[in-house]
């Protein structure tokens, strides 16, 4: 790359060949020499992380691309076992399974905390607000008033919210 820069990149449904590309390379290879396997927290969430190397056949368009990294997360439940495949394309050569399978889990941490806060209790994926600087400014306020009231009234965002719009007067410094 010319920045300098690397890359991880999901590959999502609206990149059908290579997302079709990469999957066929982890079932032609499920646990190729590297994969890693990360229990959770809890006994009934685990990650398997495989590494392969890049086809250059089908990685004309992605500058950089050195590889691709298949996560496979399992959940078993006492009544149901899902399990869902996540697809990367990145830059990295030569990384071993176990860093990309703790950088993608702490981005995925990152997701789930701060992101479905602001997309469940501010309500910022629907907000319909089409105008960029606007858009920047709702944002920057939702942070703001996301870091007052876990500051200043609860660890709980459901419960803060709730108490604020209760006490507004008595809230507000």
């Amino acid at each position: 790359m010319t920045s300098g820069n690397d890359y991880v990149l999901q590959i999502k449904g609206n990149q059908p060949k290579l997302r079709d590309a990469i999957a066929a390379c982890h079932a032609a290879d499920p646990t190729p020499a590297g994969a890693t396997h990360c229990q959770g927290e809890r006994r009934d969430i685990s990650w398997q992380t495989s590494v392969y190397a890049a086809d250059p056949r089908w990685l004309a368009d992605w500058a950089g691309a050195a590889g691709c990294v298949v996560v496979v997360k399992t959940v078993v439940g006492p009544q149901l076992t899902t399990q869902q495949t996540h697809y990367y394309l990145t830059s990295l050569a030569g990384r071993p399974a176990a860093k990309f399978a703790a950088g993608i889990r702490g981005h995925w941490g990152i997701e789930n905390k701060l992101h479905r806060t602001r997309d469940v209790h501010f309500g910022q994926d629907t907000n319909g607000i089409r105008h960029r600087v606007a858009a920047m400014n709702v944002a920057l306020f939702n942070t703001l008033a996301l870091n007052y009231l876990l500051t200043n009234v609860d660890a709980s965002i459901s419960y803060a919210q709730l108490f604020f719009a209760q006490n507004f007067k008595n809230a507000m410094p």
